[in-house]
């Protein structure tokens, strides 16, 4: 979906403005605006299951944290300011979760996960990637619903994909953290009741 004002440029203050006055599930593209499909359930699945994970990993994580849907500036000229699903970023002297008060930072995550659900996500995705790892973003995953894939990508190597039963492993960015590639995609708890009620009904 693209918004009507897509052709007329934006800058980042009036991007960053949007945001302010509550619109979500925006971007900015080479100056230009883009207005995202909302996610849908798979989607919220994905994340409700991995931020679980990471709630438990990085509590007893000393470096690092996560933010979710934090639009992050990744190019100044020609702005462009992605949203992914998930940024972690290392803690910084005095700065201790610095970027969960603002409305979109230039800060350089050094994980970022995308869910790659609706069409214009995926559609997007080498891209998107591409610009993560060139503003040098150490560690971007992609999670794919429709597949059921995890893509990991380090540097400018070549990218690991992952599907069930194997386990993704948060080496090197996140050492230490790991989850089932069939944990990412499993419905909520309250879900499943909610189908068995209505077969029962």
């Amino acid at each position: 979906m693209t918004d009507s004002t897509a052709n007329d440029p934006l800058t980042l203050e009036q991007f960053e403005e949007r945001i302010l006055d509550g619109e979500r599930w925006i971007e900015l593209v080479e100056g230009r605006f883009h207005r995202l499909n909302p996610p849908d359930d798979a989607h919220g699945d994905v994340v409700r299951n991995l931020s679980r994970s990471l709630a438990k990993f990085l509590k007893k994580s000393a470096d690092t944290y996560a933010c979710f849907e934090l639009p992050l500036i990744v190019r100044k000229e020609s702005p462009t300011v992605r949203c992914p699903a998930v940024s972690c970023f290392r803690f910084e002297t005095g700065t201790r979760f610095a970027e969960t008060d603002k409305v979109l930072t230039d800060t350089r995550p050094v994980l970022v996960v995308e869910v790659a659900s609706t069409n214009e996500r995926r559609e997007s995705m080498s891209v998107r990637v591409q610009a993560y790892l060139e503003w040098g973003v150490s560690g971007v995953w992609v999670i794919d619903p429709v597949t059921r894939h995890v893509h990991q990508f380090h540097g400018t190597g070549n990218g690991l994909t992952l599907k069930e039963p194997q386990v993704v492993a948060g080496h090197p960015v996140l050492p230490g953290f790991s989850i089932p590639v069939s944990d990412l995609f499993k419905q909520p708890a309250w879900m499943q009741a909610e189908v068995v009620q209505s077969e029962l009904d």
